[in-house]
């Protein structure tokens, strides 16, 4: 590797093409991804590696644990691991917040094992699933700590823990701490200047299980190797001229990729110095509430977030702080971004956000706008040099039939050497990887003349009003144009006449003046094309998110379809007789279960008679239940 590859100007296509005129083995340091993590804890060994502050206050005193430290702890952590039987091929499991000791544990369990970052925010039986789905050999979670139920969620699944799964606890702030099982006691006792083993993983060996994106049913995980990671660890340095000097948030939840890889594994491998503001990171209404003060007092050099809390900074703009340590371009780990909020925050700090394209299953991105050309703002950017990215159409059987034109709107189909080899559970991998290497993304998108690659959505989120396909981020972005409006989420529901309707849920600023009506107007008064204006403005005091900080639209899809169910069925039982609820289904997807209260003079035959015809005009699947002591299932279709 040299410098020249730190800075080599990225503007185009034909800057991408130049630099893999190189076989790429040539750039890496290693295709083991401990090898690029020893070398950036022995870069600077006395520099400050991790600020941590534990209350979102910009002000409160910060704990600092220089390189040298964090060596000694992975180390100790490593060793504590093999020692308790983890291997190659193992894997630790850790359900933390973020705290330094997440750090040790996250590049401890890299040298012993396989690192197993989970949800530390999900239900206790998902835990329990994705323990026996990892083969962990070690649970480590927050032992109990006030505004945290870890360790007590951890308690109610024990029975379902494979006896010998050892379980670990690390001291939250403020917490107690368990001597019979707290990590930092045992590792303590532990060699910190060395490891006691050796392994060198071969590119092809799995270095992680990471989750996937979504929050509704079984988490997926998703098997990352070491050749991903070492390839991004080079191509992410290039794409945004990362350097030591680097001062960056970790903001993002360290269960997501985002959060594992970029504020985690590549900050470490390149030396940067990593500022945690709060464990719950942007999710502490403290730490965005004193965010420009935040990148004032620590020097931050890189603009990042996920759209929700860009979106909340566009409309929180400084008030005086110094910012001139911000680098000119930052990013963000989503196509969602909206272009308005884009240009709000170039206005407002002079930063010019990068929105990238990927997935866990390319351990992070795989497409990003050019550092030093045109963003062009809604587009997802140019493919990362050495990843293939291409627009096709795809037969039933999942055969690749023909490749789009420039401009034409297609499937997203991506190859490189950071696609995951397949999910954990091999149920998932079935049409997802394609024939010579493709990786089936399920997004929609087209790439421009120029190799811009823009995303439409995913198929499921593509609205339909009377066969005219709708883009909801076109309508998101018009709303977020409105000076009230902070969050919007544009979803369809459902119609018995178009099909589908586009309608809008939309969280306000703080003392807003704004109502639906006039959100409605506004957005119908700037829409670029009438058919894609909401029919329905929802406003919601806190929109739902998923665990990533994206809003949760397949929450809000359900809710918008209940909405409908209940005003189409409003009157065939008396005004209060019908209720709906959506539920899901493992062969439809979702149904709506149509709960009914007797009339009296009415049959029920006529009741439901009545409501098969009006949802008759509807494709969702649906079933009647009568609210009576012995109520019976009356029908299903």
């Amino acid at each position: 590797m040299s410098a020249a590859d730190h800075f080599a100007p990225l503007r185009n296509l034909r800057d991408i093409e130049d630099l893999e005129a190189v076989p790429l083995e040539q750039r890496l340091l290693s295709w083991d991804v401990n090898d690029w993590i020893r070398r950036g804890l022995d870069l600077a060994p006395h520099k400050v590696a991790i600020r941590y502050i534990e209350d979102g206050n910009p002000d409160s005193p910060a704990i600092s644990v220089t390189y040298e430290d964090l060596k000694r702890q992975t180390f100790a952590t490593a060793n504590l691991f093999r020692s308790l039987g983890v291997g190659p091929e193992d894997a630790v499991l850790y359900l933390l917040p973020t705290t330094p000791q997440l750090y040790s544990v996250m590049l401890g369990s890299l040298a012993a094992g396989v690192s197993c970052c989970t949800n530390w925010m999900l239900e206790a039986s998902h835990w329990s699933a994705l323990i026996r789905a990892s083969r962990a050999k070690v649970v480590v979670a927050l032992g109990p700590t006030p505004g945290y139920e870890i360790w007590e969620k951890l308690q109610t699944i024990k029975a379902e823990i494979p006896s010998d799964v050892r379980i670990l606890s690390v001291q939250g702030p403020g917490g107690e701490q368990i001597a019979s099982a707290d990590l930092d006691l045992l590792s303590s006792h532990q060699p910190g200047d060395a490891l006691t083993f050796t392994r060198t993983a071969r590119p092809e060996d799995i270095a992680a299980y990471v989750h996937s994106g979504g929050t509704t049913g079984s988490p997926k995980l998703v098997k990352l190797n070491h050749r991903g990671f070492s390839y991004k660890l080079w191509a992410n340095m290039l794409v945004m001229a990362h350097t030591t000097d680097d001062v960056i948030f970790s903001d993002y939840p360290m269960f997501h990729i985002a959060g594992f890889f970029g504020r985690g594994i590549m900050a470490i491998a390149h030396g940067m110095e990593i500022v945690i503001p709060s464990p719950s990171g942007a999710r502490d209404k403290r730490f965005i509430a004193n965010y420009w003060k935040f990148v004032e007092k620590f020097h931050i050099s890189v603009l990042s977030g996920v759209p929700t809390t860009l979106a909340q900074l566009s409309k929180n703009p400084p008030h005086g702080e110094n910012l001139s340590s911000l680098r000119p371009y930052g990013v963000t780990g989503s196509t969602a971004f909206p272009a308005e909020v884009a240009r709000q925050l170039e206005r407002i700090c002079g930063v010019r956000m990068l929105a990238s394209y990927g997935a866990t299953e390319y351990t992070q991105n795989v497409a990003q706008p050019p550092r030093d050309g045109d963003p062009r703002y809604g587009s997802a950017g140019l493919r990362l040099p050495y990843t293939q990215i291409k627009i096709v159409e795809i037969d039933d059987a999942g055969r690749i039939t023909r490749e789009c034109a420039a401009d034409e709107i297609g499937l997203v189909v991506v190859k490189g050497p950071s696609v995951t080899p397949g999910y954990v559970d091999d149920a998932f991998n079935a049409g997802i990887l394609l024939p010579d290497g493709w990786f089936n993304s399920g997004d929609l998108g087209r790439l421009d003349a120029d190799g811009f690659l823009w995303i439409t959505g995913r198929a499921k989120d593509v609205i339909i009003r009377g066969g005219h396909n709708i883009d909801p981020t076109v309508i998101e972005e018009t709303l977020l144009k409105h000076p009230e409006v902070v969050l919007a989420a544009a979803v369809s529901k459902p119609d018995a006449h178009a099909g589908e309707l586009p309608i809008a849920y939309v969280q306000l600023v703080p003392n807003a003046k704004a109502t639906a009506d006039e959100v409605q107007a506004f957005a119908l008064a700037h829409s670029s094309e009438r058919a894609a204006a909401p029919k329905e403005i929802i406003l919601v005091d806190s929109m739902p998110l998923t665990d990533v900080g994206k809003p949760a639209k397949l929450q809000l899809r359900l809710d918008a379809a209940r909405r409908a169910f209940t005003v189409a069925l409003a009157d065939v039982a008396g005004s209060d007789g019908v209720s709906v609820n959506m539920v899901p289904d493992a062969k439809q997807g979702n149904r709506a279960v149509i709960r009914v209260a007797p009339v009296a003079g009415a049959s029920r035959q006529a009741i439901e008679d009545s409501i098969r015809e009006r949802m008759k005009f509807y494709s969702t699947p649906y079933e009647i239940e009568w609210a009576t002591p012995d109520r019976e299932l009356s029908s299903q279709s």
